[in-house]
């Protein structure tokens, strides 16, 4: 565990280990993430990336409504749900196949003080374990960090739920160009693309 360093996520949030919490300086909101027997800290490159995007689609939203909306697919430890309550967003829902994820995003968001704070409402935090086959209506932005085959195929079911913005990540080098290719198909822009070690991040906008 202490090889694991807290890490700095875009402009405004950093993710910081259970044990290392109330370390972090000034000027930065800290996101409390412990990542239980199986998962990482945030501190992987995907991660990373997905929380900068993820900040920049809040940011554009606030310009017009406070609270957008989130849909978080494939959550894990539950950081994109996080930092998407920190940053200001309202209805969050987060969902994962596997049991063991949402047991420990569902600990990690009582962490930072999000779960059951707010059950109510726009302002509610939902997390379930299941596939995307349940969600129901128009997420203003969605955000699925996943493998890339898995971004290919749920292509259709993750756009139909993004309002205006999705971000993408967890694409690797070799898969890229085909995820860009696929999510262009069917009426969606780049507006930003990040890459690290190997590692790509995408945010898109629907077409008008």
């Amino acid at each position: 565990m202490g090889k694991v360093r807290p890490v700095d996520a875009g402009r405004h949030l950093r993710l910081v280990p259970y044990w290392a919490r109330g370390s972090t300086p000034s000027g930065r909101i800290e996101l409390i993430i412990d990542p239980g027997p199986s998962f990482g800290s945030g501190d992987h490159p995907t991660t990373i990336m997905a929380v900068e995007l993820l900040e920049t689609a809040v940011g554009i939203f606030k310009e017009e409504i406070d609270s957008p909306s989130l849909l978080d697919v494939g959550t894990g430890t539950g950081v994109l749900a996080i930092a998407g309550k920190a940053l200001g967003t309202g209805l969050t829902v987060a969902f994962d196949v596997d049991p063991v994820a949402v047991f420990i995003a569902r600990r990690n968001l009582q962490l930072n003080g999000i779960w059951g704070a707010a059950d109510d409402g726009d302002n509610c935090v939902q997390v379930f374990v299941g596939g995307i086959e349940p969600i129901k209506g128009v997420f203003d932005i969605v955000a699925a960090n996943l493998v890339a085959p898995v971004l290919v195929r749920l292509s259709q079911q993750l756009t139909g739920h993004a309002g205006r913005l999705l971000v993408l990540s967890g694409i690797s080098d070799p898969m890229a160009e085909e995820v860009m290719t696929e999510y262009r198909s069917i009426g969606w822009n780049v507006i930003t693309r990040l890459q690290k070690d190997g590692w790509n991040s995408a945010l898109f906008r629907r077409e008008d």
